[in-house]
């Protein structure tokens, strides 16, 4: 069995960026995911540039702060855009105004990263909760050939995506950890998405996941959890090494 482990909002803030590079050098995690337009971008670029095995994904936004582009349809009246939890409509979005979007934050990746991304994913999951979203994904991947999480593309492996590693109250996510990695199938492969972080003011006042980010720092950087995945023969990828199908 194949696991990516990948820390999504790379970028979002310092404390954000320290939580998953810790994550990647004394942990499991493996991949991560770029917010191209998040106040940290440079910081995390700046950590990055000596640690060539974290992959290094694009976290697609088009739900929280400002957009690149002139976007209307997918904007508050401040010119912010919706959270999911907000309920926006999402009949008056404008699926080209979100590819257009997509587009240019992929372009800025290219711009401040000098590569391609190792795959697309979203914040707060909108390319799998909004259908005009998952569409404009779909047509950039694959004109760009980059992979995408929770979707199958010509092209590349199927990677099963995992959403539940997140701490809430009443579970005690190791023991949860444990139960579920050894009863993953062995012919396949995974996708783990986790949100390990430490704490700072930018990440209180633009997300309302926080302590759990802790919780997952802790346990990704667990020896235990190392062992435990050594002792399943488990073999931990990033996007880059999917390998590619004849279509």
């Amino acid at each position: 069995m194949k696991l990516i482990v990948n820390a999504d909002d790379f970028g979002l803030s310092k404390a954000i960026n320290f939580g998953i590079v810790e994550s990647h050098l004394e942990g499991i995690v493996t991949s991560t995911s770029m917010m191209i337009t998040m106040p940290a971008v440079k910081h995390a670029k700046s950590l990055a540039k000596n640690i060539p095995d974290l992959g290094i994904g694009l976290h697609l936004n088009i739900s929280l702060g400002k957009p690149l582009t002139n976007c209307k349809t997918l904007l508050k009246a401040d010119g912010t855009f919706y959270k999911p939890k907000e309920k926006p409509d999402q009949d008056s979005f404008s699926t080209f105004e979100i590819y257009e979007e997509f587009l240019a934050q992929y372009k800025l990746f290219l711009k401040i990263m000098k590569r391609k991304p190792t795959h697309f994913d979203s914040h707060l999951y909108t390319h799998q909760k909004y259908k005009k979203a998952k569409e404009a994904v779909i047509k950039l991947a694959l004109e760009v050939q980059v992979p995408i999480r929770d979707i199958k593309i010509d092209g590349f492996e199927e990677v099963e995506f995992l959403s539940w590693f997140k701490y809430q109250k009443g579970i005690e996510l190791q023991k949860e950890f444990e139960k579920r990695i050894v009863k993953l199938q062995r012919n396949k492969i995974y996708e783990l998405m986790v949100h390990p972080a430490f704490l700072d003011d930018e990440l209180y006042n633009s997300s309302s996941y926080t302590v759990g980010r802790l919780v997952e720092y802790e346990i990704l950087t667990n020896p235990a959890t190392k062992k435990l995945l050594i002792d399943e023969e488990i073999k931990l990828i990033n996007f880059s090494h999917i390998g590619r199908q004849n279509v």
